[in-house]
């Protein structure tokens, strides 16, 4: 028994379980399959199936097709299929939007063939690729298993928190990917890159956020600009910060960037200071200002 869904980029695909593995299948669409190619298997791991996807892929060093590692999970309320890649450098895809995001529809409701043994209903799918240091399938399946309990911007937090970097990334991604002006995914992501030792992908990140208006925004910008080795327009980015009210405050989540921008903490916090106390100077009245006496 088969179930099918329908990309608005993808194609075609065909869903059927053999044994424990499910497997799509496609033929033409953008990448031209030919008929009946696997395009998706892999088994489950409670509501997560572990596997990957076939991507056909543009670009001068980049591989007509590969494989991509693929966390997929289950939710009964919708029937849609989502998944969330990155492309090496240069790369591009034609099935993919932005190059990162996949979306699958069902074509019916028939979710038998797609569901593991005790699932009896429709099916939902969230695939994020599973590159990446410390971004092991286990810990991308733990946390993803629980979408239905926390949004994807919490779960990254707290896997950021816990030292999962690449884990914490990919709720990221999944948080943007679904507002992409939620200033502190934006935030968790630049400081998950940041943690992964991404410097680049975390200045365009944290850049792409700057008009967000978040004093954190431009915090953790100073701290890549830094790890990017430009003290200049670090210095630059800590003042905007101060500008829009940020305070260093030990609070947990902004630790590494206080400790790394220290030094120049102290000379802004010193400067604002010798700024305000002049500003009180100025405003003051003239002596005697206001004394009719002769």
């Amino acid at each position: 028994m088969s179930n099918a869904y329908q990309g608005d980029s993808y194609g075609a695909v065909s869903l059927r379980m053999q044994g424990d593995r499910l497997v799509g299948f496609a033929t033409g669409g953008p990448c031209g399959f030919e008929p009946d190619t696997e395009v998706l298997s892999g088994e489950f791991q409670d509501n997560v199936l572990v596997g990957q996807v076939l991507l056909c892929q543009l670009g001068p060093h980049c591989e007509p097709r590969v494989n991509q590692p693929a966390l997929v999970v289950f939710n009964p309320e919708d029937g849609v299929m989502t998944a969330l890649f990155r492309l090496k450098d240069g790369c591009r895809s034609p099935v993919l939007k932005n190059d990162s995001f996949l979306l699958l529809r069902p074509l019916s409701r028939d979710a038998d063939a797609v569901a593991p043994a005790r699932a009896a209903s429709a099916t939902t799918a969230v695939a994020a690729a599973a590159d990446g240091a410390n971004s092991s399938a286990a810990q991308v399946a733990a946390g993803l298993g629980r979408q239905g309990e926390v949004s994807p911007l919490e779960e990254g937090q707290r896997q950021l928190a816990a030292g999962n970097a690449g884990v914490a990334q990919r709720h990221f991604e999944l948080a943007l990917s679904r507002d992409a002006r939620n200033a502190s995914a934006v935030v968790g992501l630049g400081a998950s890159q940041l943690a992964l030792n991404d410097v680049v992908r975390a200045v365009k990140t944290l850049e792409a956020g700057k008009g967000l208006g978040r004093a954190d925004v431009h915090l953790w910008l100073a701290y890549a600009y830094l790890r990017e080795g430009n003290r200049a327009r670090s210095r630059e980015s800590l003042r905007r910060a101060f500008d829009l009210g940020w305070v260093p405050a030990g609070r947990a989540s902004e630790t590494v960037a206080e400790q790394a921008l220290r030094e120049d903490i102290k000379d802004l916090e010193v400067l604002m200071q010798q700024q305000r106390t002049r500003k009180r100077i100025l405003g003051r009245p003239p002596a005697g200002a206001g004394n009719s006496a002769p």
